[in-house]
């Protein structure tokens, strides 16, 4: 008997359940003070996104740098300035800076 081959569409399915598995992981890790767990579990998720070329749409809950998943304030500096949002990591001292967009009315 040989190994069952997985189609290229079934391995972006299985790769997207397991990258949010891993995310909720890490969140649970973080919030119980195990950071290092938490950083494992996005590292890991970032490596499986990569590999079968998935977003993982959880873009500001880590830090790009260290990996390091966001709780604040316990571990994340959130500032708003100049028309712009500064996400600081107190793990690595990374900053990101994300502009604010203006909310647009469609209706009217």
């Amino acid at each position: 008997m040989g190994r069952r081959h997985v189609g290229r569409g079934d391995a972006k399915g299985i790769a997207r359940e397991r990258i949010e598995r891993l995310f909720e992981l890490a969140e649970q890790e973080a919030r119980g003070d195990r950071q290092p767990m938490a950083k494992r579990y996005v590292s890991l998720a970032l490596r499986i996104g990569e590999r079968h070329k998935v977003r993982t749409g959880h873009k500001r809950t880590y830090c790009s740098k260290c990996h390091a998943f966001f709780v604040p304030p316990r571990n994340v500096r959130v500032r708003t300035s100049r028309g712009r949002v500064s996400i600081t990591c107190l793990e690595c001292g990374s900053v990101s800076r994300v502009p604010l967009t203006k909310k647009v009315d469609v209706h009217g």
